[in-house]
């Protein structure tokens, strides 16, 4: 029995009768087909109806970035049940409980990441399948029936679970289908964790149209794919493209770039169509409970000021309104809400939240619409600017993040006695914001030597208070920079009053544990400096780049100027594989592709700043 059309695989199955032959998914595993995906998520489909599953039945994915990934959710799909992203990088009780939250009682995995799935659902691991040729499959999926259920931060300390049905995401693809009609989806890069909804977008976009998905890690593993320069369209992050422009990293034939997540600005765009063969470059919008966007903007290159979020989309109705649900007049802000097609019914299990975020829409009777929370105005013409937020959720390189959520979590640490976290921008990177957790110490802990008002840095006490963290919340939620106070910041009612939270305080200068012992170390420090903003005295061999400070989207910028340096590919996996410098230089000096002249030139350069910092630095307990 076939699906419904308006369903998120029925134009997959099209497609596949259609051209059997042509590539469906470009991966470091090979190329598969679209013939070879409808015969393997089939007989993934038969397997799961024979478990008992079916609409309205939710089954957990918890897989590599690898074809498995794609042919398991086709799978679930296909046996007419909705599919649970589980990402295996997540923390293991967040993966507990979205499994939990959701009723998941049934588990897709792969010996890779079998390891990595919660306790609890029953576990189906792929490539254990039955091998026989599938047969005819006693079970449609309705256009009303659960496509996914994907989870985004939520403000009670917990992840809040999005339901989406079928007929929404074939609104979306639609949608898809409208806008980029003139653009080039033979190459759609797949590079967002199947826990984001724009990896909706990433995968079944190109699989409705009869292109191909580039499966690849990251974002910022795309300079590395053995497939980059089968890549056509790209949707990332502003911060991203940044860093990916910064190393020269962006797909030779690449023709479409959507940017969303955060705030574009007018010099990325001119950037992309500077530096890029991209003719096109569109700022997106949209909440997940909206499926994937709900706003788009063609932005030229050659107009003027900052670009919109653009005009709602033909299945989207979208509000400014004031406090009492009125609209405001043009160019007035007021708080943004969402209906139309492509609007959720609510949370999984959070009937209280739901009546808060899904209210009746008094502009049109018996239908929704979803508070977003974020502040917008209409402009003259009907495109919509963003402005900010209502609350405190915040967006950091694109993710999704209720600071609420992180403060519940710290506050329930040994450590802390009261917490706040805010998002703060270093000098010279405006557009790439970071996480920073303020903390005032339980008891006498963390104190010794610190002021007894201002703030200060205790880096023993934040790498306690991280790595609890750190099995809790995925990566991307967790605090780059600890801030430690006597007490936070009140306003006049005795609330607390972000606005003065202090910058964090220059990280000490002391010299490091354990400098550098060889030439090549020390032109690694050097290079770390550069990019960290540090002293080279201050950078230990055994630091990593992430405990300074980095993160991924430096990483990038990190093997651009390596590869320069030491005459050799260095490549973002390689930086994943030798996290410090110790390791990291080993590496390069047993590899004998490894240029003599760029070495000695980095040895030179090294020498130089180490004599020019020798008297800045001063000796461990002065």
């Amino acid at each position: 029995m076939k699906p419904a059309a308006d369903t998120l695989h029925s134009r997959f199955l099209e497609h596949a009768s259609r051209n059997p032959g042509a590539p469906a998914i470009f991966s470091d595993a090979g190329v598969m087909t679209y013939g070879e995906l409808d015969r393997q998520s089939q007989l993934l489909a038969d397997r799961l109806i024979s478990e008992g599953t079916g609409p309205g039945v939710p089954v957990g994915i918890c897989v590599e970035r690898t074809p498995s990934l794609l042919v398991g959710i086709l799978g679930i799909l296909r046996s007419g049940a909705g599919y649970v992203p589980l990402d295996p990088k997540y923390p293991t009780e967040r993966l507990r409980f979205m499994a939990d939250d959701s009723g998941t009682r049934l588990l897709l995995t792969t010996p890779a990441s079998r390891a990595s799935c919660p306790q609890g659902p029953t576990v189906l691991v792929l490539g254990d399948t039955v091998t026989t040729e599938p047969g005819a499959t006693p079970v449609a999926s309705l256009p009303r029936d659960t496509a996914y259920v994907i989870y985004t931060s939520g403000s009670t300390g917990q992840p809040k679970g999005v339901p989406i049905r079928n007929s929404s995401c074939a609104a979306m693809l639609s949608e898809v289908d409208r806008i980029f009609a003139g653009c080039d989806l033979s190459g759609v890069a797949a590079v967002s964790s199947i826990c984001f909804d724009l990896s909706v977008m990433e995968i079944f976009a190109p699989l409705s149209r009869g292109g191909a998905v580039v499966l690849v890690e990251s974002a910022v593993h795309i300079p590395e794919s053995p497939h980059v320069d089968r890549i056509t369209h790209l949707n990332t992050t502003p911060s991203v493209v940044t860093s990916l422009l910064d190393a020269g990293g962006l797909p030779p034939k690449l023709r479409t770039v959507v940017l969303g997540g955060e705030a574009v600005r007018r010099r990325v765009v001119d950037r992309v169509y500077r530096e890029t063969n991209a003719d096109r470059v569109f700022n997106g919008y949209g909440p997940t409970e909206g499926t994937v966007f709900c706003t788009f903007k063609l932005v030229p290159p050659d107009e003027p000021g900052e670009p919109s979020i653009g005009t709602p989309s033909l299945t989207a109705r979208l509000y400014v309104l004031d406090d009492g649900l009125r609209p405001v007049p043009e160019g007035e802000t007021g708080e943004l809400y969402l209906g139309g097609a492509g609007l959720a019914w609510g949370y999984v299990n959070r009937p209280r939240t739901t009546a808060q975020r899904f209210v009746p829409d008094p502009h049109l009777v018996g239908e929704r619409m979803y508070r977003t929370g974020d502040i917008a105005r209409y402009l003259p013409g009907g495109e919509l600017e963003f402005v900010g937020r209502a609350d405190h959720q915040v967006k950091v390189r694109g993710y999704r993040i209720e600071l609420e959520e992180i403060e519940a979590r710290l506050g329930d640490l040994p450590e802390v006695l009261e917490a706040a976290v805010a998002v703060r921008t270093a000098e010279g990177q405006a557009d790439a914001g970071s996480l920073v957790a303020y903390i005032v110490p339980e008891g006498d802990r963390g104190q010794s030597g610190a002021s007894a008002t201002g703030p200060w840095l205790d880096a023993s006490l934040q790498a306690r208070i991280t790595g609890r963290l750190d099995t809790a919340l995925p990566d991307y939620m967790i605090p780059e920079t600890v801030v430690f106070l006597s007490a936070l910041p009140l306003s006049p009612n005795a609330k607390l009053d972000r606005t003065a939270l202090p910058d964090p305080p220059a990280p000490a200068t002391s010299a490091p544990i354990q400098p550098a012992g060889t030439p090549t170390e020390s032109a690694l420090t050097e290079i770390w400096a550069e990019l960290l903003g540090r002293e080279p005295g201050t950078i230990g061999v055994r630091d990593t780049f992430y405990d300074l400070g980095g993160n991924s989207l430096l990483l990038v910028r990190l093997a651009k100027r390596l590869s320069q340096r030491f005459g050799r590919r260095v490549g973002v996996s390689d930086l994943f594989r030798f996290r410090d410098i110790s390791a990291l230089g080993r590496w390069l000096d047993d590899d004998s592709d490894a240029a003599p002249e760029a070495v000695e030139e980095a040895r030179r350069r090294a020498a130089a700043r180490r004599s020019a910092v020798r008297g800045r630095v001063r000796p461990i307990g002065n």
